[in-house]
């Protein structure tokens, strides 16, 4: 019975953690969305696909986060 509930403490960190990686990657998307980072060269006021899946438009990813958590509301 002691078992249990670190296995669910252990389920529920892990989901934490992946949807903060999830949250993390939405807001950076977000970001270069907003900031028009991945403008597509050739086609005018289309999205360049592969730029906006490597983009880094901030320095680390808990930047991302916070930014996430506090502003709710664009």
């Amino acid at each position: 019975m002691k078992q249990l509930p670190w296995t669910l403490l252990a389920l529920a960190l892990g989901l934490i953690v992946w949807l903060s990686l999830a949250l993390v990657n939405a807001e950076n998307q977000r970001n270069a969305l907003i900031t028009r980072a991945c403008a597509d060269p050739v086609f005018k006021g289309e999205v360049d696909a592969r730029c906006l899946a490597t983009i880094k438009t901030r320095a680390r990813a808990w930047q991302h986060l916070s930014y996430a958590l506090t502003h709710v509301r664009p």
